[in-house]
């Protein structure tokens, strides 16, 4: 006769660790925001056109601009509305490519490569459709 054993717990913090290590990495992301004028000196204005496709095509949200100035917080992070839940599209890399290249326009794509759920092999595929315009401040002769 089989005996009925009581599965075990699996070794690692619980979901209530989890979600406060969450937390806590979400304050010390937003913490670490700073101010356009510290992490890009030469630039003046920053102007970040965002729009959201599902895979079919479709907006998933009303087209999103973002402006920052020298004294505004720069958020490059855009967290996907797809049903994966937990995926982002980090532009920093672009934008701080952008400048080391002096460019004044760029544009930007990328897809969702996160699962849809744990385990699964089809990726979330929301698309993200990006414009960048970078104003640089005048540079003033000695």
């Amino acid at each position: 006769m089989a005996r009925y054993f009581k599965k075990r717990r699996p070794v690692g913090p619980s979901k209530n660790e989890q979600k406060l290590q969450r937390n806590r990495e979400a304050e010390a992301r937003e913490r670490n925001v700073g101010r356009l004028a510290d992490a890009f000196p030469q630039v003046d204005r920053l102007t970040v056109n965002l729009e959201l496709m599902s895979p079919q095509q479709q907006a998933l949200a009303e087209p999103e601009t973002r402006i920052f100035g020298p004294d505004d917080r720069v958020e490059l992070s855009v967290p996907c509305p797809g049903r994966c839940g937990q995926g982002s599209f980090n532009l920093a890399g672009k934008v701080q490519a952008m400048v080391e290249s002096s460019q004044s326009r760029a544009e930007a794509t990328g897809i969702c490569q996160e699962p849809l759920f744990a385990g699964a092999s089809d990726v979330c595929g929301v698309k993200l459709l990006c414009k960048i315009e970078v104003q640089y401040a005048e540079t003033k002769a000695a």
